[in-house]
Order: C-alpha cells, then structure tokens, then sequence
C-alpha cells in the first residue's frame, strides 16, 4: 500500500534528521537521490558538497552514514579536510554502497568540527534494498507443484466415493469446519494481530490475511498421516475453496478496513479459481484411475502415506534453503502470533467438533482443517497490495505461518509411531517369555 510506504518513509526520513544537529550554509547534492539495489549488489553514488566555508581551515570531516547499518555498508565513508584544497569551496566524491539485507534506509551526511555541534545536511538518499529472485525460487515452486500434483491424484484414487457422498447429504463436518475457519479464524488473527502488532501494520495486515484464507492442501496430508477421515478432508477443503469467493471480500472489507483506513485491497479472485481448480483436476484424475484402472489405484493407495510423508519433508526443506533470508526477520512476537494461530485454531475445531458428538476420526480432521490455512494466497495477496520489500518483509508472518501450523500435528505422528513401535515390540516379546517360562517350568519338574 502506498499509505503504508508514506508512512515507513516519513518515519525514516524523520530518523535521518537527528534533533542535536543543525546545517549552516553548506548543503550536498546525491547522484542518484533515490536508489533501488539488490541484496549483495554494490552501487556507486556520486556526492557534492558545496558551499565550504573558507574559515574551517580544513579543519573539518565530513562524515557520509547511513540510518540502517544492517542494512547497507558504506565504504570510503569520511571526507577529511585536510585532503581538500583550502581555496575551493565545492568538493566531489563517490563512495560506495553494499546491500546487505532488504529493506529502506537513508543516507546522510554530517560535518564534524572541533569544539562544535554536529552538523547534518538536510539533504538525503533513499535507499531500498531488494531480494533478488533467482532459479531457486522457480524450481522450488516447480518440484512443490509436481509433487502436489501426484499427491492429490493419490488421494483421488483413495476416496471413497459413497463416503463422500454420504459427507455431502449430511454435511455436519463441512458446517463446524465452515464456522471455525470463516467465522472464528479471521477474528482470532485480527485480534492477535492487534495486541501483538499495534504499530506494525504490515504484520497486522500479514496475520490477518492468513486468518481469511481457505483451508490448504498440506491439512490433506496431515489427515493422512494421523489416519484422518480423507473424505471429510477433501470436501471441507474444497468447500473452504469455493466459500473464499464470498467470505474474503466480506472480512477484508470490515475487519480489513480497520487495518487500512482507506479499505483499498482488491481480492484475487483469479488465484482463489485457480487453487480450486489445480485441488479438483488431479482428484478428477485420481477418480478416474479408480474406476479404469482399479490395480495402479490399490499401488498408489497402498504408498499414499509415505509420499506423504515425503511431500511435506521435500517442502519443509525445500522452504527453507529458498527463504533462508526470511530467517533474519522471525523476531518472537511473528514465531508467536504464526504459531498461536493454528494452534488455537486445532482446540477449537477439536471443541465444536466434540460438542457436535463427532468421532474422533472426524474430530481430528475437523480440528486438522480449521487450524490450518492456505498461506500461499496469504502471500499472493501481500504481494500484490504492498511494494518491495515491503512485501517480503511483511511475508516473514505468512512463512513463518507455514513452518510452525504441522509440528504439533508431526509431534503427535511421531509419538504415534513410537507409541506403536512399543506394542508391536511388546507383541513379540511376550510369546517368547511364555516359551522360556515354558523350558524353565519343565527344567525344574525334571
């Protein structure tokens, strides 16, 4: 949002103008004023300085620093009197910048004399540092969305479409899922995003989106690997999909507005269709596998769980050598707010669900499918409402968002496993005591 960069540029240029110095008649001139670079480039800026009074002596420094030393570095930052001739009046010099991280920050220039107050020049560069989007980025989303695609063709090959069927004439799952996740989700984020951001719009508005988006495809995974109800999974999925048409523009033109006076967010509807779409096609394909070639549909049923478990590994993975630049931005309060979210959002639906007198397989899913939602629209749309890098900063909720909402969830998996390693061994163990009980009790009548 542009009222939002306003307002960070206000704030820095306010930060550029410390209240102890004062400007005499001396003033600079950048070349360029305004500087867009990229992380780890190195620009060249070019500094005049004009009007040096003649009585300084050359006893004077001229000190170029910059407002954000994380930031950017500033080589050959100081001028010094003695390396200007004492008749001129007007000096030039080029120093260079060093992007280290993305982000604004100002450049400026003050004048340091014996037994004097700093002086700083009114005059300043503005300086943003963007990411630089490399193959990485695109293989990344290349591998996620093949391996999303044979995910969801295995899960169409497993439905059971009675099942599913039976879901949708009685759809008291998709209900409770419905109320948790459009009715109580977007509240719950805002109001995390309240008391946690006061003064960070970008994070507010970063949770919040979070909060209004659909159900996503990882909360099919998640109820496979926990023996879920997949039926109930993928039609609350798909329901939360279609519902994102109406209930997005409904809480990000009431709750949203309070965040954004103005209200200006438009919704990408275009996305929202193509995320329902990329879920139904390879289920279609799925489906059909079932029905022509019920064989491949038994193989691919039978290794649905360790593709999906290597699916979410292959992300997490895969996310974190990609944004590891994100890592820099994770400060408590955005691990906290990223984590509560989902966390808060599972005990709910696992409530309603109980109080409904759901099974447990259901209560799970149901608890699975309010607590977790599509963060890639999140991001999309914090892309497509603010500038560089402004969004990528703002995306540090989003990401984080997407690593914290499964480790409970693979916490319980594990404990499962472990817990079930335990009894099987327990199974096997115990006829062979009965065998050496049995020996023992022979020995001794002998």
């Amino acid at each position: 949002m542009k009222k939002l960069l306003a307002i960070e540029t206000t704030a820095l240029s306010i930060a550029s103008i410390n209240p102890k110095t004062t400007q005499t008649l001396w003033s600079v001139i950048f070349e360029p004023q305004l500087l867009n670079i990229t992380m780890s480039q190195t620009k060249t800026i070019e500094l005049t300085i004009n009007n040096i009074d003649l009585a300084w002596n050359n006893n004077y420094e001229f000190h170029i620093l910059p407002t954000r030393k994380d930031l950017i570095k500033i080589e050959n930052p100081k001028i010094f009197g003695s390396n200007i001739a004492q008749n001129l009046t007007q000096w030039k010099h080029n120093f260079t910048i060093d992007a280290i991280f993305l982000g604004h920050a100002m450049i400026h220039v003050d004048l340091y004399r014996p037994h004097m107050k700093v002086e700083r020049a009114r005059e300043f560069v503005r300086v943003t540092v963007l990411r630089n989007v490399g193959a990485s980025d695109i293989v990344f989303k290349a591998i996620v969305g093949a391996f999303v695609s044979v995910i969801y063709i295995s899960y169409g090959a497993a439905l059971d479409l009675i099942d599913l069927k039976h879901i949708l004439v009685k759809p008291v799952g998709p209900a409770i899922g419905f109320i948790g996740q459009y009715l109580i989700m977007p509240v719950l984020s805002y109001l995390i995003g309240y008391f946690l951001f006061p003064d960070m719009i970008a994070l507010r508005l970063g949770l919040f989106l979070i909060g209004t988006t659909p159900g996503g495809g990882v909360s099919n995974v998640l109820t496979v690997l926990l023996d879920g109800n997949l039926n109930l999974s993928v039609a609350m999925t798909a329901i939360s999909n279609l519902a994102a048409f109406g209930m997005m523009p409904i809480w990000i033109f009431t709750l949203g507005v309070l965040i954004f006076k103005d209200g200006n967010l438009d919704v990408p509807y275009k996305t929202i269709a193509y995320l329902s779409l990329s879920l139904l096609l390879p289920l279609t394909i799925g489906a059909v596998l079932q029905k022509c070639s019920p064989l491949i549909s038994k193989r691919m049923t039978r290794f649905l769980k360790p593709i999906s478990l290597i699916l979410m590994i292959s992300i997490i993975i895969f996310a974190f050598a990609v944004n590891t630049f994100m890592f820099k931005l994770f400060s408590w309060k955005i691990i906290f707010a990223s984590s509560a979210l989902p966390w808060i959002g599972y005990v709910i639906g696992w409530v309603m669900a109980k109080l409904c007198k759901q099974s447990s397989k259901d209560c799970l899913t149901i608890a699975i499918e309010t607590g977790i939602q599509n963060t890639g629209i999140a991001i999309f749309m914090v892309n497509f409402t603010l500038e560089q890098p402004l969004a990528d900063i703002t995306n540090a909720v989003p990401v984080a968002n997407s690593l914290m909402t499964p480790l409970p969830l693979l916490l319980i998996y594990i404990c499962r496993k472990m817990y079930s390693c335990g009894n099987e061994y327990e199974v096997e163990k115990k006829p062979q005591m009965d065998e050496i009980k049995d020996h023992e009790i022979e020995a001794i009548l002998q």
